[in-house]
């Protein structure tokens, strides 16, 4: 690496907060680098500074005001209205939340899909069949169902007289 660190670098790099093959480079160039070797050192001393510092100045809670916290939490006594507002809620809810069940039973079962109109598919297919069948110029090639029955049960009636009129020639002497 022929360009010095920078300061950010070096925080980052002091900080553990490079990534893997940043850190391999800076360690790399700080073993070479007399002048970023300095600026380390420098950062290094200035953080232990301050964490020495701030250890220092913590200050803890005195014993006697954490005693007096928890004697006046322990005394504490819930006001009337307070007293008055936990016996009601469950008052309050029991019958609220059965209204809320009656409410979606009846409904799921009015508006529901069991008690909803039934649709019937066979008017609809009828019906489609039968516009298609008065499209003068439609390009495709649809065949209406009412057509192919009656078809189907023409031809089903020719086959039937071919079949007695064979069997009546067959009788005859």
């Amino acid at each position: 690496m022929m360009q010095h660190l920078t300061n950010d670098q070096i925080i980052d790099y002091l900080h553990n907060a490079l990534p893997a093959s940043a850190d391999a480079t800076v360690y790399a160039h700080l073993e070479q680098c007399a002048a970023c070797r300095a600026d380390y050192d420098a950062e290094a001393a200035l953080t232990e500074t301050l964490r020495a510092y701030a250890a220092r100045e913590e200050r803890e809670m005195p014993p006697t005001l954490k005693a007096e916290i928890w004697a006046r939490i322990r005394e504490e006594q819930p006001s009337v209205l307070s007293r008055l507002a936990a016996w009601w809620r469950p008052a309050m809810g029991v019958p609220l939340a059965a209204a809320l069940a009656l409410a979606v039973y009846f409904g799921v079962a009015n508006f529901g899909h069991a008690g909803g109109p039934s649709i019937d598919a066979a008017y609809y297919l009828q019906d489609h069949a039968a516009l298609n069948g008065t499209i003068p110029f439609n390009d495709r090639n649809s065949v209406n169902p009412s057509v192919l029955e009656s078809e189907a049960s023409h031809a089903s009636q020719q086959q039937d007289v071919a079949v007695v009129s064979h069997m009546t020639a067959d009788a005859l002497p």
